[in-house]
């Protein structure tokens, strides 16, 4: 019984010694740990629960490599909350954010946060935040890319404030934001970098597809969902727009494509889509037949901040 048991001890050493000690997730290097492992988890899981397992991790996450790409989405009853931890993760980036997305949250108040806010060095190191003065330089010049889901609190005048002071955005994607023609030429002569736009919403008319032919003359990508732009509209973004590859038109329901348009588009645009809606538009917008949705009136929008109105059409 012994020497069965001698053996199986030998065995298991044996064993142990090809496969090696456990490895110790402390040690491994900042690289693997931060770049590989921690930065595949939820932003908000990372400032909530991560940061506070060790020493080691907390430094990785404050490292601004870690925050480099944010997505955040509101996870709480009260936007106080998410708002603070949005804040926070922009802070440290320290300057190097590219990639943000909000979904179903945020305000003009905080746009001009993450494009205006500043950071410097002071005092043995110890950095400090402060919100600067628009000449001065900012924070988040260096975003490539602004997605807003369904923050229904930002208004066209706050978005473009804060695009003024991004040159270098490449792509801005908007779903369920409210702008109206002049927005988008401002925002198409603050953002000349910008390749590629997406944006959703039943209120985009001719005035809009006319102001992104004149003031986006470099777009790539383009998307416009679920809008109400015409023939007219959509040829002036084949004129306006020469050097297009891909043009996303699902959902519009007042575009007539023929057989010379719908044949001009595939020519011209690698990849082109167009869908009509599955329900109607007129009970989609009053909630009740008989009425035409596209004639000229004024549709006001209620902000939580505030009456404003827009001339649709």
């Amino acid at each position: 019984m012994k020497e069965i048991m001698a053996a199986k001890k030998r065995v298991y050493r044996q064993r142990s010694s090809r496969m090696g000690k456990t490895p110790n997730w402390l040690q491994m290097p900042d690289e693997i740990m931060g770049g590989m492992i921690l930065q595949r988890l939820d932003a908000v899981e990372i400032l909530m629960n991560v940061q506070k397992v060790c020493r080691d991790w907390r430094r990785i996450c404050k490292d601004p490599a870690m925050w480099k790409v944010i997505d955040m989405h509101r996870c709480f009853d009260n936007n106080y909350y998410i708002v603070k931890l949005t804040k926070q993760a922009v802070h440290r980036s320290r300057g190097e954010l590219i990639d943000i997305s909000l979904d179903d949250f945020g305000t003009d108040l905080l746009l001009n946060f993450i494009s205006r806010w500043y950071f410097y060095k002071i005092l043995n190191s110890v950095v400090f935040c402060v919100a600067l003065n628009a000449n001065l330089v900012h924070s988040s010049s260096k975003l490539k890319s602004l997605c807003l889901t369904r923050c229904y609190s930002i208004t066209g005048n706050g978005l473009v404030r804060a695009l003024k002071r991004l040159p270098c955005l490449e792509t801005l994607e908007l779903f369920y934001i409210s702008i109206d023609p002049e927005n988008i030429k401002v925002i198409g002569q603050s953002c000349p970098q910008l390749k590629t736009f997406k944006i959703k919403t039943p209120f985009m008319c001719d005035g809009d597809a006319f102001a992104i032919a004149n003031s986006m003359p470099a777009l790539r990508h383009l998307q416009l969902l679920d809008s109400i732009i015409t023939n007219d509209g959509l040829q002036a973004i084949l004129h306006g727009c020469p050097h297009l590859e891909s043009l996303d038109l699902s959902g519009c329901s007042y575009l007539e494509l023929d057989g010379s348009l719908e044949k001009l588009c595939r020519e011209r645009i690698k990849d082109f889509k167009f869908t009509r809606p599955s329900y109607s538009l007129e009970r989609c917008i009053c909630g009740a037949g008989g009425c035409s949705a596209h004639q000229d009136y004024e549709l006001s929008v209620i902000s939580p901040e505030g009456d404003f109105e827009y001339d649709w059409l």
